[in-house]
């Protein structure tokens, strides 16, 4: 209903009692702040709608607008912000937007103007930089040093290692370190130089060549020693990362490790706090679980293909008698597609589950997604961490009608085309460290 009347005068509005019960705008803002994400996920389109709202309300929606700002379109991008912002008429709204931007997600080379973004957010918490160049300038270098001393979460996504070893001394400050050196295609240099004296508290390294997890070494030793004491949380995708090197390394106190797979041949038994294992490519030797400490409670397994279930149920079955029932949880990543596949590796474990009195968690994953892909960093280290993939858990109900409905007999005709197609993709697919350099 319209709040003007015919003659075009304003109506009356109720008066609001004294004492009624209504929200601050503060806890509105709250609301509006923890709704905005989907799935963990922030939802762009929605943050614009937020902006769209009463004049009272818009300089609170603009600045949840502002909270992440992605400029990865390079340097067109970032002059467009720049304009933008400039054409600002109140030089306070301004500032108070500029200084909204907690997360910032760049695409940089060498050019200066990166350096006039970065140093414009002065409240900047987390740094997303991919960068595709392959060196910085002496003084683009200097000014990101000015910025770097308050940046406590940095995501680096290089093309080289010259300009990763150029950028990472940069920030002392930071805690939690996520590093992705998968597009780099030159040799990794000699790590002859220190790391800097900063204390992780989460490390994640992706590198699908062998030879590469010295970068993790690097990161927890020499002057950054430290970190081996503050560590909470690892997250390790490469071939030759070994998980008996963390006590090696003296980093005993993590809590949540993210590795490709744990052997027999690994001895975490000094990781005397860890809860969590995440073994995200546990085929090829297939995964164990008596080398795990007594301290595990949370286990997440990727899809287990071609490999003896009954070995594997039979070693996990050994590790929940031996820590006396501390399992908690089991969670399982595995994609459900074929109606022709018996499902006899949930139905396992699922049963294993139930039997022991242990959480059972199906997370069916989107198609073409990577193990770990899209956790958004945070300073708030949960066990077991959250993944944005909680929206495809499935609930118990759900698991157990999956098991009773899901295999159907097709015809002889359908069933040729299926085992074609998986010849198919069997023949083309192929796992990225399958391609590793020696």
């Amino acid at each position: 209903m319209s709040v003007f009347s015919r003659k075009g005068k304003k109506r009356a509005q109720p008066a609001v009692e004294q004492g009624s019960p209504g929200f601050p705008i503060e806890l509105w803002i709250d609301i509006l702040r923890e709704a905005q994400y989907d799935d963990l996920v922030p939802s762009y389109g929605w943050l614009k709608k937020y902006a769209l709202v009463c004049r009272a309300w818009r300089p609170h929606a603009q600045q949840l607008l502002f909270q992440r700002v992605a400029l990865n379109r390079g340097a067109s991008h970032c002059k467009a912000f720049l304009r933008a912002i400039a054409s600002i008429q109140d030089k306070k709204h301004a500032d108070m937007l500029t200084g909204s931007i907690q997360t910032l997600s760049m695409s940089l080379d060498h050019q200066e103007i990166y350096a006039d973004i970065i140093e414009m957010c002065t409240n900047l918490k987390e740094l997303r930089m991919c960068l595709y160049h392959a060196s910085f300038r002496p003084n683009v270098l200097a000014r990101l040093a000015r910025v770097a001393q308050s940046i406590k979460m940095l995501h680096v996504r290089a093309y080289t290692y010259s300009v990763l070893f150029q950028t990472l001394p940069l920030f002392p400050a930071v805690e939690i370190l996520d590093i992705d050196c998968s597009p780099a295609e030159d040799a990794l240099p000699v790590l002859s130089f220190p790391a800097p004296a900063w204390r992780l508290r989460e490390l994640r390294y992706t590198n699908f060549r062998r030879g590469t997890h010295v970068v993790v070494d690097w990161a927890l030793s020499g002057a950054a020693a430290g970190s081996c004491e503050t560590l909470e949380a690892l997250q390790v995708q490469c071939p030759s990362f070994s998980p008996t090197s963390l006590p090696e390394l003296g980093a005993t106190h993590v809590r949540s490790l993210f590795v490709s797979r744990v052997t027999e041949e690994d001895d975490l038994s000094p990781l005397c706090q860890l809860q969590e294992v995440w073994m995200t490519h546990p085929r090829y030797p297939p995964p164990a679980f008596s080398p795990l400490p007594p301290s595990i409670r949370h286990i997440t397994l990727d899809a287990l293909e071609g490999v003896d279930y009954d070995e594997i149920l039979a070693d996990l079955h050994e590790f929940y008698e031996r820590t006396g029932g501390n399992l908690a949880s089991l969670t399982y990543h595995r994609q459900c597609i074929d109606r022709e596949d018996p499902l006899d590796d949930i139905r396992a474990l699922y049963e294993f589950c139930e039997e022991h009195d242990v959480e059972f968690r199906l997370v069916q994953p989107p198609y073409g997604s990577y193990p770990g892909e899209r956790i958004p960093l945070s300073m708030q280290i949960s066990v077991p961490r959250v993944t944005p993939l909680s929206s495809r858990r499935e609930s118990k109900m759900e698991v157990e009608a999956l098991l009773q409905t899901w295999y159907k007999k097709r015809s002889a005709a359908r069933r040729f085309v299926t085992k074609a197609k998986r010849a198919l993709n069997t023949a083309t697919m192929i796992h990225p460290a399958a391609l590793a350099k020696p």
